[in-house]
């Protein structure tokens, strides 16, 4: 039985479903994982392989669905994949800012459209910044985007807010440079967070651990490896929240 601040973990708690090859294996994560995580992160492998009845049976686990697909394309791309996102009924799906300002007002158009047209739940538009497997050698060698991380965090961050988006993934540790200039109810969905015994992965730069995310201001965390490839994975997802709730 979780406790009052673990239920309120538990709406924090995104669980990635990566590395899943076959549907059973997604059934059974989902129901063994469903009561301790609030939303399931559905990427390009789990959605290429499966397709959408993945999110219908995580909808009929009683979860939500963070739609993964960093959508970056023309605008009119965007908005017709915006209003299919709308369609499935996904709590939140995600863009990349660098994608620019009306590819992401495009994003927002068709979701609009699609509230009206069809009565539908308005899903989250959530923006990706830098990528939390990139720090600030790989960018400014790699991409050859100048300055500190959090710089362009927040200057990505700005601009997806001021469009009217909901929010941004982003690091836990670009929290501090970038929260006080933005709204105080804009989301902020943190991957590259570890487990209590566990790490995040070694190609994540910028990790943190539930708590201090917790603690620094993140909205969604989401989680992967540190749950999926642990000998209990129901243990470790445990361990978690209750790390997340001592901080709430």
């Amino acid at each position: 039985m979780l406790t009052n601040q673990e239920k309120k973990a538990r709406g924090m708690l995104c669980l990635a479903l990566d590395g899943l090859e076959n549907f059973q294996d997604i059934k059974d994560t989902v129901k063994e994982l469903s009561s301790e995580v609030g939303l399931f992160k559905v990427g390009k492998e789990s959605f290429t392989r499966f397709g959408p009845k993945v999110i219908d049976f995580i909808h009929q686990s009683g979860s939500e669905v963070f739609l993964d697909l960093k959508y970056h394309d023309i605008p009119h791309t965007v908005k017709e994949a915006a209003k299919a996102a709308s369609e499935l009924g996904v709590y939140m799906f995600n863009l990349h800012a660098l994608g620019g300002r009306e590819m992401m007002l495009a994003a927002k158009e068709g979701v609009e459209e699609m509230a009206i047209k069809k009565g539908l739940r308005k899903p989250k538009i959530i923006a990706v910044t830098i990528l939390t497997s990139i720090d600030k050698k790989i960018m400014n060698e790699d991409l050859g985007i100048s300055g500190e991380v959090s710089d362009r965090v927040l200057q990505l961050a700005t601009m997806a807010a001021n469009v009217g988006l909901d929010g941004v993934v982003c690091s836990a540790t670009d929290l501090q440079a970038i929260k006080p200039h933005l709204a105080k109810d804009f989301i902020y969905v943190t991957p590259g967070i570890k487990g209590v015994n566990s790490q995040a992965g070694s190609d994540q730069k910028r990790v943190f651990s539930p708590a201090n995310a917790v603690e620094a201001g993140s909205t969604i965390l989401v989680v992967g490896r540190a749950i999926m490839t642990a000998d209990n994975r129901l243990k470790a997802t445990q361990e978690i929240l209750a790390d997340m709730a001592r901080k709430l």
